[in-house]
């Protein structure tokens, strides 16, 4: 598996820099994924569709308020730590 993951690296690093919106493609589906998953793990019963409609601030009907919460809380948590490493502060 590391064999393939540094494979796919070395075609990312020559097609370096990525276009804007290659990138911010890139980022969106990480966040969503990543949020997914991690709530998933928690026993988060939203699908990742679902999750997706979270995070662009609309509701769930039959869903709980605190799963809303957890897509929300997870996407505040990731956008605070970023906004920390572009500005270079120490945490």
């Amino acid at each position: 598996m590391l064999k393939q993951i540094n494979q796919i690296k070395a075609i990312l690093d020559i097609k370096q820099p990525l276009p804007k919106y290659t990138a911010r493609s890139l980022r969106e589906k990480l966040f969503l994924v990543w949020t997914y998953h991690t709530n998933a793990i928690e026993g988060n019963s939203l699908t990742i569709k679902e999750t997706k409609v979270v995070i662009e601030g609309i509701t769930i009907g039959g869903k709980t308020p605190r799963e809303h919460l957890e897509v929300i809380n997870h996407r505040d948590a990731i956008t605070f730590v970023e906004e920390v490493v572009h500005k270079e502060e120490p945490m």
